[in-house]
C-alpha cells in the first residue's frame, strides 16, 4: 500500500509504479483516448509529469521527475503507450494549443510554452479546471490554511461535493452561450471543455476576461481559463496522485456522480 502524502477522502491513495504498467498495459481505453484528441484534426502534442505530487517516479529519471516531459512526435494516441510504459508517468496531459503542420512545427523547435505568437499556433481548446482546494472549506480552511501546513493538494468530502456542484452550475451556465461542452472528472475536480469552432481563435486577452468573470463565483483555476496553463490531463489517462481514471461525464449523471464510480475506479 501506498502512503498518502496529502489528506485524501475515501480509499483515494497514490498508485505504485507496478500499478501504473499494470493499467498503461493492459487497462487503459486507447481508442476512446484517440477519439477524444481526433478533434480538431491538427497537429497535437502531450506531456508527463512523472512524480512531482506522489513523489513516487522511477529513480533512474529522477532528474526528470518535477518537469513536464513534452512528446511532439506522435500522430495518434496509440502511440504514446510505449512512453507509457516506459515513464510510468503520474499523470498524462495533452497540449490544448493546435499547431500545424505539427512536423514542421516540430522542425523548427518552438517552444510551445511560448507559442502564443508564433506562425504555427492555429489556436486554443477553451477549458475551465474546477478544483476542490480552491473552495474555502468550512472544516479544512481557504487555500492559504491548507499551503501553511503544506497540504495545499489535499480535499475533503465536503470539498469534493461542493465543487461538483460548481461544476454542474457552471456547465449550465456556459451552455448558454456554447453548444459543444464536455465535463471530465479530472481524477480530483471537474474540467470543462469547449469544443464550439468560435472558442479556438479566442485571444489571450479575451479569454483571460472570460476567466475573471467566472472566477469571482467559482472555485477556477483562471490560468487554465486564461490560455497561460495550456496542458490539461488526457481522458482515460490514469491520475497517479488518486488512483482514479480520468473519465468524462454525461451532464445528466453529474449531480450524483461520485469519485468511486466503478468507470473511474481502475482494477489494478
Amino acid at each position: 500500500m501506498v502512503r498518502p502524502k496529502y489528506e485524501l477522502p475515501g480509499n483515494l491513495r497514490p498508485t505504485s509504479l507496478g500499478e501504473r504498467r499494470r493499467f498503461y498495459a493492459a487497462k487503459m481505453d486507447y481508442r476512446a483516448a484517440a477519439t477524444w484528441m481526433a478533434r480538431p484534426k491538427a497537429g497535437r502534442v502531450y506531456a508527463l509529469i512523472l512524480g512531482r505530487h506522489s513523489g513516487i517516479y522511477p529513480r533512474r529519471f529522477r532528474h526528470l521527475k518535477n518537469v513536464p516531459l513534452v512528446i511532439d512526435d506522435v500522430e495518434d494516441v496509440w502511440e504514446l503507450r510505449p512512453y507509457l510504459l516506459r515513464y510510468l508517468p503520474e499523470g498524462v496531459y495533452y497540449d490544448r494549443n493546435v499547431y500545424a503542420p505539427l512536423e514542421t512545427t516540430r522542425s523548427a523547435h518552438l517552444d510551445y510554452a511560448h507559442a502564443w505568437q508564433s506562425r504555427f499556433f492555429r489556436g486554443q481548446e477553451l477549458a475551465f479546471d474546477l478544483d476542490p482546494e480552491n473552495l474555502d472549506c468550512p472544516i479544512h480552511g481557504d487555500i492559504r490554511a491548507k499551503m501553511a501546513r503544506h497540504q495545499g493538494l489535499s480535499f475533503c468530502d465536503w470539498e469534493f461535493e461542493e465543487i461538483r456542484r460548481q461544476a454542474a452550475d457552471l456547465f449550465d451556465e456556459l451552455e448558454r452561450e456554447w453548444s459543444r461542452l464536455r465535463v471530465v472528472y479530472s481524477g480530483r475536480g471537474f474540467h470543462i471543455h469547449v469544443f464550439d469552432d468560435a472558442a479556438f481563435p479566442l485571444t489571450r486577452k479575451e479569454r483571460a476576461t472570460i476567466a475573471r468573470g467566472f472566477a469571482r463565483r467559482y472555485a477556477l483555476d483562471e490560468w487554465v481559463t486564461s490560455g497561460e496553463m495550456r496542458l490539461i490531463r488526457l481522458p482515460y489517462s490514469l491520475h497517479g496522485m488518486v488512483s482514479r481514471i480520468v473519465i468524462p461525464v454525461p451532464r445528466g449523471r453529474l449531480e450524483s456522480f461520485r469519485y468511486d464510480d466503478p468507470k473511474a475506479v481502475p482494477r489494478l
